[in-house]
């Protein structure tokens, strides 16, 4: 197609063009540079925001560090075991269940230490303890296991009479005995605290 066009027309769309070709090459040169300049008008925002956060965490810090102060007076390892490997945790666990048995009245005829069950950053450490005891006697003892430091629970107990027959008659003055087998559990801490060597 052959349009002829006046010299005025000409003109015109020769200005057209080159206003559309201005246009365009701006276009190109400014379109990224905005983009960018978008992309790091957010990022400024975000650690600004962050900044803004940080500055009010370290301004707690005195609250937070009086606290810490007054849990760590509180002293919370003493209701854990001191010892964290499982063997020494059993063996100590088993002296203080054997002690309030025998500081009690009973008489332990077999004990030995549970696998330890791991617990985020405790385990759990359980003895089965099978022992003689009185009904007085083994209030004492089921007392003083969950009466004391570090915290122990009894996790299950069986009691079967010693005596099953059924013209069984205790002696005057004597308590019969039961067969008394527990299973007590308390728990070691594995974390560290800050300071202490890993």
């Amino acid at each position: 197609m052959n349009i002829r066009m006046t010299p005025r027309q000409s003109r015109i769309l020769a200005i057209a063009l080159l206003v559309m070709l201005i246009v365009a090459v701006l276009a190109a040169l400014i379109g990224p540079a905005w983009s960018l300049h978008r992309r790091y008008d957010t990022i400024i925002e975000q650690q600004q925001d962050f900044l803004e956060r940080y500055q009010r965490l370290v301004a707690q810090k005195p609250q937070v560090e009086a606290a810490l102060e007054i849990v760590q007076k509180r002293d919370a390892r003493r209701f854990f075991l001191k010892n964290t490997a499982a063997n020494l945790a059993g063996a100590e666990l088993q002296d203080i269940v054997r002690t309030a048995v025998q500081g009690n009245g009973g008489r332990i005829t077999t004990s030995q230490t549970v696998a330890p069950k791991e617990d985020g950053a405790f385990n759990k450490i359980s003895v089965n303890v099978q022992f003689f005891a009185t009904i007085g006697s083994l209030q004492k003892v089921l007392n003083k296991i969950e009466s004391q430091t570090p915290y122990l629970v009894v996790d299950s107990i069986t009691m079967r009479p010693m005596n099953v027959s059924r013209n069984y008659k205790p002696m005057a003055g004597k308590e019969p005995e039961i067969n008394v087998q527990i299973e007590v559990a308390a728990w070691a801490y594995l974390g560290k605290t800050e300071g202490e060597e890993s």
